[in-house]
C-alpha cells in the first residue's frame, strides 16, 4: 500500500515531525469545532421551534376535545336511541290523519286512531324514530331523548309552548 501524503512530504524532507504533528492537531480542532457548531442552533431557530411546537401541542388538544365531543354525541344518541327502544309504543294505523313538520321543513302524515291522535295534539305522546320505523313515545321519555338527542324526535307538542301562543281569549 501506498504511504499517506504527510508519510510522503516526511520522507521527501519537505517537513519535519513537528509540522506533521501541528498538522494533526489542527486537523482534530478543525473536526471538534464542527461537530459543536452544528450542535448550537441560533436563538431565530430555537423561538421558531418553540413556537412551532406550542401550536402543534395547541392543534393536538383541539383535536382531541373534537374527538372528546364526538365521543360524546355518540354516547348521547345511543343512551337515546336505547330510551325510545324500552318505551316505544308502535303506531296503531287509523282513519285520522296527524300532520307534522319534518326537520327539512316538509309536512309529513301519519294515519293514527282518534285517542292517539288527541294524545299526540295535547303533548301526552310524541313521535319519534327507532331503527327507520316511527314509534310512539310518551312525554316523559321525549324529554329525557331531546336532553340527549334531538335529532331522534320527529313530533312532540310541549304543552308549555300552547301558553304561550295561543291567547286565552280572542
Amino acid at each position: 500500500m501506498g504511504l499517506s501524503l504527510q508519510e510522503q512530504l516526511l520522507k521527501a524532507g519537505l517537513v519535519n515531525q513537528k509540522q506533521v504533528k501541528k498538522a494533526e492537531h489542527d486537523k482534530r480542532v478543525q473536526k471538534k469545532k464542527g461537530k459543536k457548531g452544528a450542535q448550537t442552533t441560533s436563538d431565530d431557530t430555537k423561538e421558531r421551534l418553540k413556537k412551532q411546537r406550542v401550536q402543534q401541542a395547541e392543534h393536538d388538544r383541539q383535536l382531541n376535545r373534537q374527538r372528546l365531543e364526538q365521543e360524546q354525541q355518540k354516547e348521547n344518541h345511543a343512551a337515546a336511541q336505547q330510551l325510545i327502544q324500552k318505551n316505544r309504543t308502535k303506531i296503531e294505523p287509523g282513519d285520522v290523519p296527524f300532520h307534522y313538520v319534518t326537520g327539512g321543513g316538509q309536512i309529513e302524515r301519519l294515519y293514527v286512531t282518534q285517542e292517539i291522535a288527541d294524545q299526540l295534539g295535547t303533548g301526552v305522546l310524541g313521535v319519534a324514530v327507532n331503527s327507520g320505523e316511527n314509534v310512539l313515545v310518551s312525554a316523559d321519555t321525549v324529554a329525557k331523548v331531546l336532553q340527549r338527542d334531538e335529532s331522534l324526535i320527529i313530533a312532540y307538542n310541549d304543552p308549555a309552548d300552547f301558553d304561550e301562543e295561543y291567547p286565552s281569549e280572542w
